[in-house]
């Protein structure tokens, strides 16, 4: 991952194509739990503020754990990693990194988005995928960047952003 890579955001996500969008419609989905991450800031952030002379910075995210159940009767945990929003509308803008633990994400969504910072990764998450990780798609397929059940977890996230983000 370069230093020039842009972080997808929730609203570069959901541009899906139609027959994704419809599955991902036909899906039930469940909040699990929310989590609360506090982090140090990375090492281009501390290089920013060097230069900038501004003190070092804690970095705040909101994490939700979603259970969505496919039309299929499959069910699947995804995890939904962005920033708090205080103004509560700006879900488009929002920087946005997800997982899923089915195999289409694995297989075809995982790369890219660790290409973009924007792949949710937790050590077993890591272990999960392995050469995910690392190794481009063999699909040569071109579809939209998520699977079914992360399109369902963001449309989910965004439908309820607001009253989400109130509780922050």
């Amino acid at each position: 991952m370069g230093l020039f890579v842009r972080k997808y955001t929730i609203g570069d996500l959901l541009v899906v194509d139609s027959n994704r969008s419809e599955k991902a419609n036909n899906s039930k989905v469940e909040l699990v739990k929310v989590f609360h991450e506090l982090k140090q800031e990375d090492l281009l952030s501390k290089i920013r503020a060097l230069f900038n002379g501004k003190a070092s910075v804690v970095a705040y995210y909101v994490i939700f754990k979603l259970k969505v159940t496919s039309d299929t009767g499959h069910s699947h945990i995804v995890f939904v990693k962005t920033n708090p929003d205080f103004d509560l509308e700006d879900w488009s803008n929002n920087k946005v990194q997800v997982y899923c633990d089915c195999a289409d994400f694995k297989y075809r969504s995982a790369y890219k988005l660790n290409q973009h910072d924007s792949l949710f990764l937790t050590d077993s998450i890591k272990v999960a995928l392995g050469a995910a990780l690392t190794d481009t798609p063999k699909t040569k397929t071109a579809t939209s960047p998520l699977c079914k059940h992360a399109v369902a977890a963001l449309n989910w996230v965004v439908s309820n952003y607001s009253s989400l983000m109130k509780t922050i």
